[in-house]
């Protein structure tokens, strides 16, 4: 194992109104991915998928703590439950959703799931994982995993290409978006079924929620633009240029969002009010986001540089 280090680099800042940015990168495994925030712990997590490896960050300290852990073959998606307790790894290849125990990092099981699970997200009560399974046809499927006991305890198809997945606060409705499709699937949680397919731009891959719950925003790589969805109706209100192709996005409590646009190599920061706050050069490949608990730093894998930035927001 090559030794773990902290490389500082000058940042390349695009400053458009007052939102102070500037960068440092962390070293990672090999094709860093998905990213998920331990609140509990107080650790992200950064799904390295080359390596075969897991590894741990200290978001005060933005040093990686001890060495990565094994979980699984082609490990991608990654969520933690509420409690802090269990984390969620897809492995694309072999079809499986890992379990690991959070405080040692010891496997607790391997749930068979759909083909190509791409993604996982964890309920606000932390009762059922969800995971977006891209499938080997033209539909993709969303597994509805009991945590406790670790089954699939129902599937549900969705559009083709589901990817990213995001769950309201009170846990009764599900958001996935179908980057092949061009549709956000809004799904009935308890009732396991599909009440509306809302249109978006060109190929959505990430998604994300407002702070109060009432928005959802939708980052659409192919149309370099944000889908700003009302959850009230679902309904589509407008449509955000943004940098090139948009891939993944995070939501700051006040309201900021945090957008990383693959094509630009950028992250880019948008006032409550969606117009563009700040622009920062990250690296190669940037793929996905995740904000520190206080929302003061900004975590960025970086795919093709296997590094991960650490952006600081204020």
């Amino acid at each position: 194992m090559k030794r773990m280090l902290l490389v500082l680099l000058p940042a390349l800042i695009f400053v458009l109104a007052a939102a102070p940015v500037s960068m440092k990168t962390i070293k990672m495994g090999k094709a860093p991915y998905f990213t998920a925030l331990n609140p509990v712990r107080n650790l992200i997590y950064v799904t390295n998928f080359a390596s075969d490896e897991v590894w741990v960050v200290d978001p005060a300290t933005h040093t990686t703590v001890g060495r990565p852990f094994y979980a699984g073959v082609e490990p991608l998606g990654i969520a933690v439950s509420p409690a802090g307790d269990k984390i969620f790894v897809t492995n694309m290849g072999p079809g499986l959703v890992k379990v690991v125990n959070a405080k040692d990092y010891a496997l607790l099981d391997d749930i068979k799931v759909g083909a190509t699970p791409s993604n996982v997200v964890v309920s606000p009560k932390g009762s059922m994982a969800f995971v977006t399974n891209f499938g080997k046809g033209k539909i993709g499927r969303v597994d509805f995993v009991d945590t406790t006991s670790h089954r699939v305890v129902a599937e549900l198809e969705v559009g083709i290409r589901p990817l990213a997945a995001a769950v309201s606060p009170a846990g009764d409705f599900l958001y996935v978006v179908c980057g092949g499709s061009n549709e956000v699937y809004a799904i009935d949680v308890a009732g396991k079924k599909i009440v509306q397919q809302i249109p978006v731009g060109i190929t959505p891959d990430g998604v994300a929620l407002s702070p109060d719950g009432n928005t959802l925003y939708v980052a659409n790589s192919g149309s370099n633009d944000l889908s700003v969805i009302d959850l009230v109706d679902n309904t589509e209100k407008k449509r955000v240029p943004v940098g090139n192709s948009p891939f993944s996005l995070a939501v700051a409590s006040n309201g900021r969002v945090v957008v990383v646009e693959t094509g630009d190599s950028t992250v880019s920061v948008l006032n409550p009010d969606l117009q563009k706050a700040a622009s920062i050069k990250v690296g190669k490949q940037p793929i996905d986001v995740c904000l520190s608990s206080d929302d003061k730093f900004a975590f960025v894998t970086l795919e093709k540089d296997n590094k991960l930035a650490v952006l600081t927001l204020q």
